[in-house]
């Protein structure tokens, strides 16, 4: 590779790189349950009023308010309505109904006396009003929540269970969206093992795959596992080739400077174009981002776990969230109150697995977790965020206002 991709380049120009070689994913249809964790390819609009009638928002008696002005006003009940169903009776001057929450108030009532503020008859035919009831009292209005075709969700809103929701309450049995990518995952590297099995000797166990796989899940992201590739040219090459038929294919280990790197001469023998190949992190320094012809997107980050995680949060989240349609979604720090005491950042941006919390004021502190660097995994096992240090920042001592990035689906 040339030197112009070994440069050390900053964190917000490898995310800025990243996004200018993502394209947008195709469009497709989708069952809206089936849709979970995707992204609106368009608008999504009530196909009715909502609510698409006058209905009650307690358990109660629908009543013309005139009736109550007074309060202790008896009033004859003629109908019962229960939700689902609607009076073909018109309540006129000193009757009631009987109403269910969510039925639809009659013709003639304009109001809702609760339950708990009347008292009945012991043959139920008459009711007593113990409390004034003002118009509209209880009683929720045809289209007070929106009417029909007003839109409810926007193109690019990602489907969670709550919008979920809203998409089947306006009609959307089907939805348009971006189609979910699909993503291979490539472990490299003679010491490793399966999770499953006991390392011996110079082993240890890969961790990278169950948590890249983990993270592009939750990100709507289908998962190809390429399982564990030796360091060799003919296990990469035959590994890396298959992974390139994805839409990305991310790799870990084997983009060092090391004698056994050989991930980035295999990507260049099979087409792929490299924009960088060191980023201003720490960890993550030997990180590598690089495009096919046809578009799949390459990820080489370091095989330390650490490592490899700061390289999924800082530029993978944001390139997938950009091909389901939701660009420059990217990682935003909030500033946080230290406990304890963090050094002097060395010439990179570092980041160091932190406790974020309120404290009992609401006032939010991060609190840097016990952590032996980024071959250190269990250091994350308990952090919801980083503590993030910008390249120069002097020491922090406690109660100094930090950085942190907050690692919502860890």
């Amino acid at each position: 590779m040339s030197s112009e991709h070994d440069q050390l380049i900053s964190v917000a120009e490898a995310q800025r790189i990243v996004l200018d070689h993502v394209a947008v994913a195709p469009i497709m249809p989708m069952d809206l349950v089936q849709a979970l964790g995707l992204t609106l390819a368009e608008d999504v609009a009530c196909d009715v009023d909502m609510p698409p009638f006058d209905k009650a928002m307690m358990d109660g008696f629908a009543a013309r308010s005139a009736d109550t002005d007074q309060g202790g006003a008896t009033l004859k009940v003629i109908d019962h309505i229960a939700a689902g169903s609607s009076s073909k009776k018109t309540v006129g001057a000193g009757e009631a109904a009987r109403i269910n929450t969510g039925a639809p108030i009659p013709e003639g009532a304009d109001a809702v006396v609760r339950v708990e503020d009347t008292t009945w008859t012991d043959d139920g035919g008459s009711v007593k009003i113990q409390l004034p009831i003002p118009k509209g009292t209880n009683v929720c209005d045809r289209a007070e929540y929106l009417k029909s075709g007003e839109p409810v969700l926007a193109k690019g809103t990602r489907l969670g269970p709550a919008q979920i929701a809203v998409a089947a309450a306006a009609g959307a049995a089907n939805v348009n969206i971006y189609r979910r990518p699909v993503f291979a995952v490539l472990a490299t590297g003679n010491e490793l093992v399966d999770v499953g099995k006991r390392p011996t000797g110079a082993q240890i166990r890969n961790s990278n795959t169950p948590m890249l796989a983990a993270l592009l899940s939750d990100d709507g992201v289908n998962v190809v596992s390429l399982g564990i590739a030796m360091d060799d040219m003919a296990s990469l090459t035959k590994s890396i080739e298959y992974g390139l038929e994805c839409d990305g294919l991310c790799i870990t280990g084997g983009v060092s400077m090391g004698a056994f790197d050989f991930v980035p001469d295999v990507l260049a023998q099979c087409g792929v174009q490299v924009h960088f190949h060191k980023m201003s992190s720490k960890p993550g320094k030997p990180t590598l981002f690089g495009t096919t012809e046809k578009g799949t997107c390459v990820f080489g980050l370091p095989g330390n776990p650490v490592s490899a995680m700061v390289g999924y949060w800082m530029l993978m989240r944001p390139a997938i969230a950009a091909m389901q349609g939701r660009a420059g979604e990217l990682p935003q720090a909030i500033e946080a109150d230290l406990i304890g005491s963090q050094k002097a950042a060395g010439d990179r941006d570092s980041y160091w697995p932190a406790c974020i919390d309120p404290d009992q004021s609401g006032r939010l502190t991060a609190r840097a977790l016990s952590w032996r660097g980024s071959g250190d995994p269990f250091g994350m096992g308990k952090a919801n965020g980083w503590i993030v240090r910008p390249a120069g920042s002097p020491a922090a001592s406690d109660g100094d206002k930090v950085q942190v990035v907050m690692l919502e689906r860890i």
